[in-house]
């Protein structure tokens, strides 16, 4: 069983404190109420699209296998296969996650969106979050509860993040097109990450590791992929 990946620790990055209280510092807070970031990485897999989702949609297991998640329990499910759904399946739509790295540990509550026939899995969190799923595609499927403030917005944050202001984590697996598929189904994986900090020092060293996060989340599913479905053979693609 492979190692998960880690990330170089945050505490590392942070700016150590000076005994002179008249020392100038050299760092700019970035102000709070900017644009949030956005993180992205993509791979396509040697897997059948329906076999991946599945492996996306257990939120539970994503502690086993995530770099920096120590904790992942889906705490509510839907009532019902959604429209676009033709088995009984039901999907989680609430989870608590905890993230935890270099002595920081935050466990925050995220609203869940499964949509199978688009291929996303998408997570939101703080009380700014927003998800990226259209309001007519969620009102489609089935996915508009009665604790949204405002469906029409699709705005879906649950109480506050924590350290986040808003988290959309959006997971996307759908058949590759151009793939060649003599021999086996491809796919292709796209996980975005877009973030707000509601402490503007984090905001700040964020930047350091940031570029880092989505990749190695994403190499981090393409060895559960190996281990859960087994192994092709066939080299697993980055793409851009």
């Amino acid at each position: 069983m492979s190692t998960p990946r880690t990330l170089p620790s945050i505490t590392r990055l942070l700016p150590k404190a000076h005994p002179s209280p008249r020392r100038r510092t050299f760092i700019t807070l970035p102000s709070t109420s900017g644009e949030p970031q956005l993180l992205a990485a993509a791979r396509r897999l040697p897997y059948n699209h329906e076999r991946l989702y599945e492996l996306i949609a257990d939120v539970d297991s994503y502690s086993r296998f995530l770099p920096y998640c120590t904790l992942s329990r889906v705490t509510r499910w839907t009532a019902s296969a959604s429209a676009s759904d033709s088995t009984d399946r039901r999907w989680p739509a609430r989870a608590d996650l905890t993230a935890g790295w270099g002595g920081f540990t935050e466990t925050y509550t995220s609203r869940l969106f499964c949509v199978p026939a688009l291929g996303i899995v998408e997570a939101i969190s703080g009380a700014d979050g927003r998800t990226e799923i259209p309001a007519a595609e969620l009102r489609r499927h089935g996915l508009v509860d009665a604790d949204a403030r405002d469906p029409d917005l699709g705005t879906f944050g649950i109480g506050s993040g924590g350290v986040f202001k808003s988290l959309v984590t959006r997971w996307t697996v759908v058949p590759a097109a151009d793939a060649d598929r003599s021999q086996h189904d491809w796919s292709d994986v796209r996980l975005t990450i877009k973030y707000q900090f509601a402490n503007p020092l984090y905001m700040a060293v964020s930047s350091a590791v940031a570029d880092k996060v989505a990749p190695v989340m994403v190499e981090a599913f393409v060895d559960q992929a190996k281990r859960i479905l087994g192994n092709t053979g066939r080299e697993v693609e980055i793409l851009r």
